[in-house]
Protein backbone atom coordinates (compact mmCIF):
# COMPACT_ATOMS: atom_id res chain seq x y z
CA UNK A 1 0.00 0.00 0.00
CA UNK A 2 2.88 2.36 0.81
CA UNK A 3 4.58 1.80 -2.57
CA UNK A 4 1.22 2.03 -4.38
CA UNK A 5 0.57 5.39 -2.70
CA UNK A 6 4.00 6.67 -3.80
CA UNK A 7 3.39 5.60 -7.41
CA UNK A 8 -0.08 7.17 -7.43
CA UNK A 9 1.23 10.42 -5.93
CA UNK A 10 4.05 10.55 -8.49
CA UNK A 11 1.70 10.05 -11.42
CA UNK A 12 -0.74 12.62 -10.06
CA UNK A 13 2.05 15.18 -9.59
CA UNK A 14 3.42 14.63 -13.10
CA UNK A 15 -0.05 14.99 -14.62
CA UNK A 16 -0.60 18.22 -12.71
CA UNK A 17 2.76 19.58 -13.88
CA UNK A 18 1.99 18.69 -17.49
CA UNK A 19 -1.43 20.28 -17.24
CA UNK A 20 -0.05 23.45 -15.68
CA UNK A 21 2.60 23.67 -18.40
CA UNK A 22 -0.09 23.33 -21.07
CA UNK A 23 -2.17 25.99 -19.36
CA UNK A 24 0.81 28.37 -19.50
CA UNK A 25 1.57 27.75 -23.18
CA UNK A 26 -1.87 27.30 -24.75
CA UNK A 27 -4.48 29.84 -23.70
CA UNK A 28 -8.01 28.53 -23.34
CA UNK A 29 -10.60 29.22 -25.99
CA UNK A 30 -12.49 32.27 -24.78
CA UNK A 31 -15.53 33.91 -26.33
CA UNK A 32 -14.30 37.51 -26.40
CA UNK A 33 -16.92 40.24 -26.80
CA UNK A 34 -16.77 41.63 -30.31
CA UNK A 35 -18.94 43.75 -32.53
CA UNK A 36 -20.23 41.55 -35.36
CA UNK A 37 -18.48 42.25 -38.63
CA UNK A 38 -21.66 41.67 -40.63
CA UNK A 39 -23.19 44.86 -39.23
CA UNK A 40 -20.62 47.02 -41.00
CA UNK A 41 -21.17 45.32 -44.32
CA UNK A 42 -24.93 45.43 -43.78
CA UNK A 43 -24.89 49.19 -43.28
CA UNK A 44 -22.77 49.68 -46.40
CA UNK A 45 -25.24 47.53 -48.35
CA UNK A 46 -28.12 49.64 -47.07
CA UNK A 47 -26.32 52.80 -48.21
CA UNK A 48 -25.90 51.34 -51.71
CA UNK A 49 -29.58 50.36 -51.79
CA UNK A 50 -30.53 53.89 -50.72
CA UNK A 51 -28.53 55.38 -53.59
CA UNK A 52 -30.20 53.00 -56.05
CA UNK A 53 -33.65 53.87 -54.67
CA UNK A 54 -33.01 57.60 -55.08
CA UNK A 55 -31.84 57.13 -58.67
CA UNK A 56 -34.89 54.99 -59.51
CA UNK A 57 -37.28 57.52 -57.96
CA UNK A 58 -35.70 60.50 -59.75
CA UNK A 59 -35.20 58.95 -63.16
CA UNK A 60 -37.98 56.31 -63.39
CA UNK A 61 -40.90 56.93 -61.03
CA UNK A 62 -41.10 60.71 -61.38
CA UNK A 63 -40.91 60.59 -65.23
CA UNK A 64 -43.60 57.90 -65.31
CA UNK A 65 -45.84 60.03 -63.11
CA UNK A 66 -45.25 62.92 -65.52
CA UNK A 67 -46.42 60.81 -68.48
CA UNK A 68 -43.08 59.99 -70.04
CA UNK A 69 -40.75 57.01 -69.85
CA UNK A 70 -37.49 58.94 -69.95
CA UNK A 71 -36.88 62.17 -68.06
CA UNK A 72 -36.24 65.41 -69.85
CA UNK A 73 -32.47 65.49 -69.47
CA UNK A 74 -32.30 69.00 -70.90
CA UNK A 75 -34.42 70.32 -68.04
CA UNK A 76 -32.47 68.30 -65.48
CA UNK A 77 -29.23 69.72 -66.87
CA UNK A 78 -30.66 73.22 -66.60
CA UNK A 79 -31.66 72.63 -62.98
CA UNK A 80 -28.23 71.34 -61.95
CA UNK A 81 -26.34 73.96 -63.98
CA UNK A 82 -28.27 76.79 -62.28
CA UNK A 83 -26.90 75.74 -58.92
CA UNK A 84 -24.03 77.94 -57.78
CA UNK A 85 -20.77 76.20 -58.80
CA UNK A 86 -19.19 77.07 -55.44
CA UNK A 87 -21.83 74.85 -53.81
CA UNK A 88 -20.48 71.85 -55.72
CA UNK A 89 -16.92 72.68 -54.73
CA UNK A 90 -17.84 73.07 -51.07
CA UNK A 91 -19.86 69.86 -51.21
CA UNK A 92 -16.82 68.01 -52.57
CA UNK A 93 -14.61 69.17 -49.68
CA UNK A 94 -17.36 68.33 -47.17
CA UNK A 95 -17.81 64.82 -48.59
CA UNK A 96 -14.04 64.22 -48.46
CA UNK A 97 -13.67 65.10 -44.79
CA UNK A 98 -17.09 63.79 -43.70
CA UNK A 99 -16.89 60.28 -45.17
CA UNK A 100 -13.22 59.98 -44.12
CA UNK A 101 -14.13 60.69 -40.50
CA UNK A 102 -17.05 58.24 -40.73
CA UNK A 103 -14.69 55.52 -41.98
CA UNK A 104 -12.08 56.29 -39.30
CA UNK A 105 -14.66 56.34 -36.49
CA UNK A 106 -16.22 53.12 -37.76
CA UNK A 107 -12.83 51.37 -37.84
CA UNK A 108 -11.88 52.60 -34.36
CA UNK A 109 -15.24 51.40 -33.03
CA UNK A 110 -14.74 47.88 -34.41
CA UNK A 111 -11.09 47.59 -33.37
CA UNK A 112 -11.45 49.30 -30.00
CA UNK A 113 -14.34 47.08 -28.95
CA UNK A 114 -12.34 43.93 -29.69
CA UNK A 115 -9.18 45.23 -27.98
CA UNK A 116 -11.10 46.25 -24.86
CA UNK A 117 -12.85 42.89 -24.67
CA UNK A 118 -9.85 40.69 -25.38
CA UNK A 119 -7.54 42.68 -23.06
CA UNK A 120 -9.57 41.52 -20.07
CA UNK A 121 -8.07 38.03 -20.31
CA UNK A 122 -4.92 38.90 -22.31
CA UNK A 123 -3.68 42.34 -21.13
CA UNK A 124 -0.45 42.02 -23.11
CA UNK A 125 -2.24 42.79 -26.39
CA UNK A 126 -3.10 46.38 -25.45
CA UNK A 127 0.09 48.13 -26.49
CA UNK A 128 0.77 46.19 -29.69
CA UNK A 129 -2.72 46.48 -31.11
CA UNK A 130 -2.84 50.25 -30.71
CA UNK A 131 -1.24 50.33 -34.16
CA UNK A 132 -4.65 49.34 -35.54
CA UNK A 133 -6.15 52.45 -33.95
CA UNK A 134 -3.37 54.53 -35.54
CA UNK A 135 -4.15 53.08 -38.97
CA UNK A 136 -7.82 54.00 -38.54
CA UNK A 137 -6.97 57.51 -37.38
CA UNK A 138 -4.74 57.99 -40.42
CA UNK A 139 -7.83 57.66 -42.62
CA UNK A 140 -9.32 60.79 -41.05
CA UNK A 141 -6.00 62.59 -41.55
CA UNK A 142 -6.15 61.73 -45.26
CA UNK A 143 -9.56 63.40 -45.46
CA UNK A 144 -8.33 66.51 -43.66
CA UNK A 145 -5.36 66.82 -46.02
CA UNK A 146 -7.56 66.56 -49.12
CA UNK A 147 -10.13 69.01 -47.69
CA UNK A 148 -7.36 71.56 -47.08
CA UNK A 149 -5.98 71.05 -50.59
CA UNK A 150 -9.43 71.45 -52.16
CA UNK A 151 -10.18 74.59 -50.14
CA UNK A 152 -6.84 76.11 -51.14
CA UNK A 153 -7.69 75.52 -54.81
CA UNK A 154 -10.89 77.59 -54.60
CA UNK A 155 -10.19 81.14 -55.79
CA UNK A 156 -12.89 83.78 -56.22
CA UNK A 157 -12.94 86.43 -58.94
CA UNK A 158 -14.73 89.78 -59.13
CA UNK A 159 -16.02 89.55 -62.70
CA UNK A 160 -17.12 86.53 -64.69
CA UNK A 161 -17.68 86.30 -68.39
CA UNK A 162 -19.22 83.34 -70.14
CA UNK A 163 -15.84 81.69 -70.69
CA UNK A 164 -14.80 82.23 -67.09
CA UNK A 165 -18.10 80.82 -65.85
CA UNK A 166 -17.58 77.66 -67.89
CA UNK A 167 -14.06 77.32 -66.49
CA UNK A 168 -15.39 77.86 -62.98
CA UNK A 169 -18.05 75.15 -63.42
CA UNK A 170 -15.48 72.69 -64.76
CA UNK A 171 -13.14 73.38 -61.83
CA UNK A 172 -15.92 73.05 -59.24
CA UNK A 173 -17.16 69.79 -60.78
CA UNK A 174 -13.60 68.46 -60.65
CA UNK A 175 -13.34 69.39 -56.96
CA UNK A 176 -16.64 67.60 -56.32
CA UNK A 177 -15.39 64.47 -58.09
CA UNK A 178 -12.15 64.57 -56.08
CA UNK A 179 -14.06 64.86 -52.82
CA UNK A 180 -16.36 61.95 -53.66
CA UNK A 181 -13.43 59.74 -54.72
CA UNK A 182 -11.45 60.45 -51.55
CA UNK A 183 -14.45 60.25 -49.21
CA UNK A 184 -15.80 56.94 -50.49
CA UNK A 185 -12.31 55.43 -50.74
CA UNK A 186 -11.35 56.45 -47.21
CA UNK A 187 -14.64 55.21 -45.76
CA UNK A 188 -14.08 51.80 -47.32
CA UNK A 189 -10.47 51.86 -46.10
CA UNK A 190 -11.51 52.70 -42.52
CA UNK A 191 -14.06 49.89 -42.37
CA UNK A 192 -11.56 47.43 -43.86
CA UNK A 193 -8.82 48.38 -41.40
CA UNK A 194 -11.28 48.18 -38.50
CA UNK A 195 -12.46 44.68 -39.40
CA UNK A 196 -8.91 43.37 -39.91
CA UNK A 197 -7.70 45.14 -36.74
CA UNK A 198 -10.49 43.53 -34.75
CA UNK A 199 -9.49 40.08 -36.01
CA UNK A 200 -5.84 40.89 -35.30
CA UNK A 201 -6.58 41.71 -31.65
CA UNK A 202 -8.53 38.49 -31.10
CA UNK A 203 -5.90 36.38 -32.87
CA UNK A 204 -3.12 38.00 -30.84
CA UNK A 205 -4.97 37.20 -27.63
CA UNK A 206 -5.05 33.51 -28.57
CA UNK A 207 -1.64 33.20 -30.23
CA UNK A 208 0.86 36.07 -30.24
CA UNK A 209 2.71 34.63 -33.25
CA UNK A 210 -0.27 35.53 -35.47
CA UNK A 211 0.05 39.27 -34.79
CA UNK A 212 2.70 40.04 -37.41
CA UNK A 213 1.00 37.88 -40.06
CA UNK A 214 -2.35 39.62 -39.71
CA UNK A 215 -0.65 43.00 -39.41
CA UNK A 216 0.61 42.58 -42.97
CA UNK A 217 -2.99 42.18 -44.14
CA UNK A 218 -3.91 45.33 -42.20
CA UNK A 219 -1.12 47.29 -43.89
CA UNK A 220 -2.48 46.33 -47.30
CA UNK A 221 -5.97 47.38 -46.20
CA UNK A 222 -4.58 50.75 -45.06
CA UNK A 223 -2.97 51.26 -48.46
CA UNK A 224 -6.43 51.62 -50.01
CA UNK A 225 -6.75 55.06 -48.43
CA UNK A 226 -3.39 56.08 -49.89
CA UNK A 227 -4.62 55.14 -53.36
CA UNK A 228 -7.70 57.32 -52.86
CA UNK A 229 -5.71 60.33 -51.65
CA UNK A 230 -3.30 60.05 -54.60
CA UNK A 231 -6.20 60.16 -57.08
CA UNK A 232 -7.74 63.03 -55.12
CA UNK A 233 -4.54 65.06 -55.31
CA UNK A 234 -4.26 64.46 -59.06
CA UNK A 235 -7.85 65.53 -59.58
CA UNK A 236 -7.35 68.62 -57.41
CA UNK A 237 -4.37 69.62 -59.56
CA UNK A 238 -6.55 69.34 -62.65
CA UNK A 239 -9.05 71.86 -61.19
CA UNK A 240 -8.01 75.25 -62.59
CA UNK A 241 -10.08 78.16 -61.32
CA UNK A 242 -10.26 81.32 -63.48
CA UNK A 243 -8.37 84.39 -62.30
Amino acid sequence: FFFASIVFAGRYTSQRMEKSAMDRTIPPAIEYPRQPVDEAMQVLTQIMYLIVYVIVILFVIFPLMSGTVFPNFAELSTIFSDVNPWAYAGLGAAIAIGLSIVGAAWGIFLTGASIAGAAIRAPQIRSKNLISIIFCEAVAIYGIIIAIILNSKMKASDTFGEQQMNELKAACYTVLAAGIAVGVGNMACGVSVGIVGSSCALADAQNSSLFVKILVVEIFASALGIFAIIIGILQAQAAVFPN
